[in-house]
């Protein structure tokens, strides 16, 4: 066995040296080897090639082409959402972002400092009366109703626990909830907590205000929803009608059987699809699918900045069917309505080449006013202003005149012209500060600024709440805690006259007429953790701080609408969160005397501060939270 294995072993050996004996064997090995360098050659030239093709091929510097959609009725927002969206490569290749990428990492991280961006919820006693409405929410404007969580008539109550709507029937201590209506029920979408409604004049009505996006996907539609239901008989509401739209719910009105409503539409930049519309056109619902905004309703300004909508939009209060449509490209959120007219903002940032090479931005917005009393909304015309707007309350139109208070920013403290051809030069001044306040004063038949007070506060201070009350205004501003109050005679505005506190501890993030010569301010007190409830007059020196009430360590809403301003009873109540307490989510009840604030009632009621609502009838107070309800006697 052993014999044979060994001559195997030798016959193989031999084999192996006549094989490399033949000559034609070694030449073909040699060609191959050869072939073989080559092509590693071949595909390392070519790797070479291909990495340096992606190392320094030059990045796109200019919008892609979009004129094969010229025959859309779109190709307008097309072209100009194109370079709206489109953001120049930092930088001119990959080698040089792989550089720079090195380069932050070899720096251990440290990031250097960008541009700033400038910007910064058994029928009664009563049964036999007629029922009519009774308005509670504070609205900024007589007869332009705004919507809430809480409305009632002479014999309900209608509150919004989130998504039910509660109906209760006002008789005292003996009130109980009558009627509800869950809206939704068993729904796969996700809600965002903005929930409001109206009632409509004549009881029978209430239409919900709802924010939702679709339990799809991640890159699901974002809704607003208008759901119209009946409460005729609040034991058996029933629902109507419904209207959407896709997008995010700004503000609304109700005037003259009309809702105003105001939408935003945030465009997407890496969904954005110009073959798929709904990636960059708002989509409508009426009840029978949706359907694309028309080009016909779109409107741009000069300064294109920001890819999205405001959607202003008209329906019958009734039927929700749309009457007519607006929507501003590139506008903000602030939006101000008047008993005829509709103001839309747009900020963005004026920049000027200084001398010594430095850039100088200035914060401009632009307002827009839209008539809506026809069917259709009409365009009456603009102007602009130095600064950004607040909120509403800082925007109000009297005799044909805008009045704005505008926080005005500068990112350097070089003084320089404008070149703004709407702005006279002489009204918009660089401010004396990285930020101030000022007060402009448009005529609303030219769109000029008549009049204005530029930079009034100290400076680095911004407005923090404004009140206008006929041809007064109150301005508060505040750096840190500190809160100047300036009271501004608007009588005669070639002659404006200011006068102001002085320092007072915190500052009111709510400003409010009480009446009787009196303000109230609503805020935050000595620390940040605290609040404060301040009342105000107004004396030949100035305005005089009268009393105050603060709580500390609490947190409380600066939705206005959350509080209940009672004028004639001289009542305001506000939901808190009272941390001193164990049940630390309360409602107070607080009552102005002429000399102090009383607290009149602090109880517990769940939610937080923004969802509570509280309405005085008839010597009681109605208090409601998130599944919650109180009532409290005050006066005999």
């Amino acid at each position: 066995m052993k014999k044979k294995n060994w001559y195997r072993s030798f016959s193989l050996v031999d084999d192996k040296y006549i094989e490399e004996s033949n000559p034609n064997n070694v030449t073909a090995k040699k060609n191959n080897s050869r072939l073989l360098t080559i092509l590693v050659a071949a595909c390392a030239s070519l790797a070479i090639i291909a990495g340096n093709l992606w190392l320094f091929l030059p990045f796109r510097t200019t919008p892609p082409d979009v004129s094969k959609y010229k025959n859309s009725e779109y190709y307008e927002v097309i072209q100009n959402l194109n370079v709206a969206t489109f953001t120049p490569p930092r930088y001119k290749n990959n080698a040089q972002k792989l550089w720079g990428i090195l380069k932050t990492n070899l720096s251990f991280g440290c990031a250097k400092g960008g541009d700033v961006d400038l910007m910064p919820p058994a029928m009664n006693e009563a049964a036999n009366k007629v029922d009519s409405y009774q308005e509670i929410t504070d609205n900024q404007v007589a007869g332009i109703i705004e919507a809430d969580r809480i409305k009632r008539s002479d014999t309900h109550i209608y509150y919004l626990d989130e998504d039910v709507l509660r109906v209760y029937a006002i008789n005292k201590e003996n009130t109980v909830e009558v009627g509800n209506y869950t809206l939704y029920a068993g729904s796969n979408n996700y809600y965002l907590n903005q929930w409001e409604f109206y009632l409509s004049s004549d009881c029978k009505t209430v239409t919900v205000i709802t924010q939702y996006y679709e339990k799809k996907n991640i890159n699901s539609n974002r809704f607003v929803s208008l759901v119209s239901l009946d409460v005729s008989d609040p034991t058996n509401i029933v629902k109507k009608d419904e209207f959407k739209i896709t997008g995010d719910y700004m503000s609304s009105r109700t005037a003259n059987g009309s809702i105003l409503l105001l939408t935003e539409f945030v465009i997407n930049k890496n969904g954005l699809d110009f073959d798929d519309e709904s990636t960059f056109i708002p989509q409508i619902d009426e009840g029978e699918g949706l359907y694309s905004l028309p080009a016909s309703s779109i409107l741009f300004p000069e300064d294109l900045n920001d890819p999205r909508y405001t959607i202003a939009m008209k329906l019958d209060e009734s039927t929700l069917d749309l009457v007519g449509t607006a929507a501003y490209l590139s506008y903000s959120e602030e939006v101000y309505v008047s008993e005829n007219h509709l103001f839309l903002t747009h900020v963005f940032a004026e920049k000027t080449e200084n001398d010594d090479g430095t850039i100088t931005r200035n914060a401009m917005t632009e307002i827009s006013c839209l008539s809506y009393g026809e069917e259709q909304f009409e365009i009456k015309g603009k102007a602009t202003v130095r600064g950004y707007v607040k909120d509403q309350w800082s925007m109000d139109e009297y005799e044909g005149v805008l009045r704005v208070f505008t926080t005005t920013n500068a990112t350097t403290l070089t003084t320089h012209s404008y070149s703004n051809a709407n702005v006279s030069v002489s009204v918009l001044q660089t401010a004396t500060g990285r930020c101030n306040a000022s007060l402009y004063c448009i005529d609303l038949n030219s769109f000029e600024i008549i009049a204005s007070v530029i930079d009034f506060a100290p400076p680095y201070e911004e407005i923090q709440s404004v009140r206008f009350d006929g041809e007064i205004a109150y301005a508060c501003t505040s750096i840190e805690r500190s809160d100047p109050v300036f009271f501004f005679d608007l009588s005669d505005l070639s002659n404006i006259t200011y006068k102001d506190t002085g320092t007072i501890e915190g500052f009111s993030t709510s400003l409010i007429n009480l009446g009787n010569g009196y303000l109230l301010g609503i805020g935050v007190g000595a620390s940040w953790n605290s609040f404060k409830v301040e009342v105000y007059e107004e004396v030949e020196t100035g305005v005089r701080s009268v009393c105050s009430y603060e709580l500390k360590n609490a947190e409380y809403s600066t939705e206005y609408k959350s509080y209940y301003i009672d004028r004639q009873n001289q009542l305001i109540g506000v939901g808190v969160s009272d941390y001193r307490a164990d049940d630390y989510e309360r409602y107070l009840l607080l009552h102005f005397d002429g000399y102090e604030l009383v607290e009149l009632i602090n109880t517990k009621l769940n939610g937080t501060p923004e969802y509570k609502r509280g309405v005085y009838i008839d010597g009681y107070m109605y208090m409601f939270g998130v599944n919650d309800f109180k009532v409290e006697k005050v006066f005999d």
